[in-house]
């Protein structure tokens, strides 16, 4: 696309985002597009040059992961009104070459109702710093790519029975 082309587009977005009258958080989403545009730029012209040189050949390589039955922080960034974004904490379901099968979680709190039993469910974590519960969301699990991780904040192991978890996950999810 032509320099100028983008530049028009971006203007046009930018004039749309500044006449929403309703939307919350204009600024949060304007940071996460610029996230989201550095993490590209970081991809494209940095990562893939030093690797083979071909994005479909190249692969975000942290030095530390999560395992499976671990927290982990991801930054979801932002998707529709209704889902769950920015950095959270999330239950690693399951690990792929260069992606994760994630669970995000909220915080269980003194006031917080109990969980809904059609996509909830809450789990301990051992020396987790948000306290020892923390409640899975199966309605904001998600795909994504291992370049979303954030090592820097660690992981926690999962003390709930794994086998626990996932017959609550599989009753949820298949449930008719």
């Amino acid at each position: 696309m032509d320099p100028n082309q983008i530049q028009k587009e971006m203007k046009e977005i930018g004039e749309a985002l500044a006449n929403m009258k309703n939307y919350p958080d204009v600024p949060g989403f304007v940071t996460d597009i610029k996230y989201q545009v550095g993490q590209l730029s970081y991809f494209y012209d940095s990562l893939a040059p030093k690797q083979t040189g071909d994005p479909s050949t190249t692969f975000y390589r942290p030095k530390k992961l999560p395992k499976v039955h671990q927290l982990a922080y991801f930054n979801l960034t932002r998707g529709f009104p209704k889902e769950l974004y920015g950095g959270h904490w999330c239950y690693v379901f399951k690990y792929f070459k260069s992606k994760f099968i994630i669970i995000p979680t909220t915080s269980v709190k003194a006031n917080s109702l109990p969980p809904d039993p059609e996509f909830q469910l809450d789990i301990a974590v051992s020396d987790f710093k948000n306290g020892m519960l923390t409640r899975l969301q199966l309605s904001d699990m998600r795909t994504i790519d291992i370049q979303r991780l954030y090592c820097g904040k660690g992981f926690y192991d999962v003390t709930t029975d794994r086998e626990y978890i996932l017959h609550n996950i599989n009753k949820m999810l298949l449930a008719e």
